[in-house]
């Protein structure tokens, strides 16, 4: 046994002051009185009290010696060596995904997961280094390189939990990088491996991974959209809920409008199966709800199954649409597809001109889309364009030939232009030949590396090219149509306002700037508010990344204090009616307070079965090899340290327990006489009564 702080010792000092307190007598007055008849009982007291006494038994006095000695070598730190379990730079991460709040280990995974792996601590050899990683979207170094483990135990602690969805890859790399420092490196993962994005590559060191969770039960909500019902008075509510157990469940479905209870319901989920809930009418017509709610919860006691360890995606929310008119002129040759289409678009007016009125059309600047159909003008509008199937050349691509019978390429399945789109069974008869332009994203590739349609910006306004006509193809045949011409549409005209779709956690936010604002205030769901400046003076927008939150964040412009009011009266040209327009909804005021929403919807994260460990292993380097660098840093690698403090602390308080009975031992047999006095006094019988 050796010590850490030797010179403590030096303690045992104090036990010869011990020792002259017992040998130490009292020192008493002189006094002379007349008679000492009455002081006989109290001779064998004053010749006890002389300046010294010699040294008698006592078990009081070995207590205190015991005391002190243990108290010393409590200070001086003692301690065993043995083999280190772990190598001399370690590198801890710790998984903070949303499958780390499940509270099938008490209290939570997360919880479970920072205990274990303080614990883990204790195989770190003498002068160890350690650095913490807190992987959540974004990797993030609490601590860099320390000795000190009580920093490292604190770092530890205030590892908070996210809701962001699983992705060790970021986190490892940096790992590897922190790693490669040093020859005796090792990466330690604390984490259940229900990765959402399993990791790929090699690192740069050996890793371990302390799993945590047994549970792979869970519910959740995995999609979850509202949209206005054909009338445009209401809306509807489509939930789609997956069970990722393997059990037959019931949960209690509910949904709230603005905070008020619109509908339950109990649904039967099969196992390992999504079950797709449509509610129609989610909110009243009178008062027409901002925000949909959703919430999964326990169905009554007759139900089966129960409640699921994950809470964190048993809720969602979802923005209504504004009913906010919005115009679009079609020029150019009839496409009865099209126009059917088009004119089903909610809060939305078609207008039609052909091609040679366009040039004495006004009130362009009415309109938030332009769509050309086989026509170009010699000079684009300020609008938004769409154009489909364009016959020339111009700013918006080149035509280059014509494509007959071209196959769709590869399609992105997270471009939101493509949501809830199949294309797997569109053919297309002929199509224009086009080269894609440096502004534009490859929305549908075609062949030869000619797209089919492109979209992006184009002189600061939103585009997007068709190179086919929907009547040349089987598009308008099925259901992939009107969805694919609402996603687009309302890409090219909701880009300035806030996302439509629920944001992923910990995702970036880009928020409009209205005119005459200096930037814009966001309310986050904990109420904390977070306000953000425009970077520059003609700044249009800025990005918000505290998206950490599940819920609702509220967006309201900050005034601009020196901005004058614009003048009153001006009235707009109104576009050229047209038969069959929608009812006019109400205005959409541009400093009105705007949403959006924060939601998890992620059914792989939500799936909390633990993963496959040897996977995260095997991306770590082998086991250092016989001659190598690393097995010789490995066999220079000092011994662990395991300290004795808790024993000596308890031994301590043992004693200290001891020297107290033995001090007030007659109190104590006082005090047990009064209790065995009163049992027996309660025990007698009463006189006069009895048998």
């Amino acid at each position: 046994m050796s010590f850490l702080a030797p010179l403590a010792l030096a303690g045992l000092l104090f036990l010869p002051v011990v020792v002259a307190m017992y040998l130490l007598k009292l020192r008493r007055d002189r006094a002379v009185i007349p008679s000492t008849l009455l002081w006989q009982a109290l001779v064998a007291d004053v010749e006890a009290n002389a300046p010294w006494q010699k040294l008698r038994r006592s078990l009081l006095l070995l207590l205190q010696l015991l005391l002190v000695a243990i108290l010393a070598i409590l200070a001086a730190r003692p301690f065993v060596e043995r083999p280190a379990g772990l190598a001399g730079d370690l590198v801890l991460v710790v998984d903070t995904s949303a499958s780390m709040q499940a509270t099938d280990v008490t209290p939570t995974r997360l919880d479970a997961a920072k205990a274990a792996a303080v614990d883990a601590l204790k195989d770190l050899p003498a002068g160890g280094k350690v650095s913490v990683i807190s992987a959540g979207r974004t990797a993030k170094v609490i601590a860099n390189g320390t000795t000190d483990l009580g920093r490292v135990k604190q770092a530890i602690a205030s590892i908070a939990p996210s809701s962001d969805i699983g992705d060790l890859g970021d986190a490892l790399r940096l790992a590897s990088a922190l790693a490669a420092r040093s020859g005796d490196a090792e990466i330690l993962v604390a984490t259940d491996a229900a990765l959402a994005t399993p990791p790929a590559g090699s690192l740069e060191a050996p890793v371990r991974v302390l799993q945590v969770g047994r549970e792979a039960n869970n519910q959740a909500i995995v999609a979850l959209a509202v949209r206005t019902q054909p009338n445009n008075l209401s809306h509807s509510a489509f939930v789609s809920v997956a069970n990722l157990g393997l059990e037959l469940v019931d949960r209690r479905l509910e949904v709230y409008a603005d905070g008020r209870l619109r509908e339950a319901r109990t649904v039967r989920l099969d196992p390992q199966r999504r079950t797709d809930v449509s509610i129609d009418d989610v909110d009243d017509p009178d008062s027409p709800a901002s925000v949909i709610e959703v919430r999964l919860t326990s169905a009554d006691e007759t139900a089966t199954g129960a409640a699921d360890p994950l809470a964190v995606d048993d809720r969602a929310w979802a923005i209504v649409p504004p009913q906010a008119l919005r115009q679009i002129l079609l020029v150019g040759e009839r496409d009865p597809y099209l126009e059917t289409a088009l004119s089903y678009l909610p809060d939305t007016e078609l207008y039609y001109r052909s091609g040679a009125d366009y040039a004495t059309t006004t009130g362009l600047d009415q309109f938030e889309l332009v769509i050309f159909s086989r026509y170009l003008p010699a000079e684009l509008p300020p609008n938004p364009v769409f154009a489909i199937s364009p016959p020339r050349t111009s700013d918006l691509g080149e035509v280059t030939g014509t494509l007959t019978n071209p196959a769709i390429g590869v399609t992105d399945p997270d471009d939101p232009i493509l949501r809830y789109v199949d294309l797997s069974t569109v053919h297309v008869g002929e199509a224009e030949k086009l080269d894609l332009p440096a502004w534009a994203k490859a929305i549908i590739p075609g062949p030869g590396g000619s797209p089919l349609l492109y979209a992006g910006t184009l002189d600061g306004r939103p585009a997007a090219v068709m190179a086919f006509e929907p009547r040349r193809s089987d598009l308008p045949l099925q259901v992939a149509f009107p969805v694919l011409l609402a996603n687009l549409t309302g890409q090219l005209m909701g880009g300035s306002a806030t996302p439509a779709d629920a944001v992923a956690p910990g995702a970036p936010v880009t928020l409009a700037i209205p005119a005459g604002a200096t930037g814009v205030r966001v309310e986050r769901p904990d109420g904390s508010v977070d306000e953000l400046v425009a970077p520059t003076a003609d700044a249009a927008t800025v990005t918000f990344a505290r998206t950490d939150l599940l819920g609702v964040y509220t967006v309201t412009p900050m005034a601009d204090p020196d901005a004058t009011a614009a003048p009153s009266g001006a009235a707009a040209t109104a576009p050229p009616a047209s038969a069959g327009a929608s009812p006019v909804a109400r205005a959409t005021d541009p400093d009105a307070p705007v949403r959006f929403a924060v939601d998890l919807l992620d059914v792989d994260e939500s799936r909390i079965a633990p993963g496959d460990v040897a996977a995260l292993t095997a991306l770590g380097a082998p086991a250092a090899s016989p001659g190598t660098g690393q097995a010789a840093a490995v066999r220079d690698r000092p011994n662990a340290r395991d300290e004795l403090w808790i024993p000596i602390v308890l031994i301590a308080l043992l004693v200290l327990t001891i020297e107290w009975l033995v001090y007030e031992r007659d109190t104590l047999a006082r005090l047990r006489r009064a209790i065995t006095a009163r049992l027996g006094r309660r025990r007698a019988p009463t006189p006069g009564r009895g048998a």
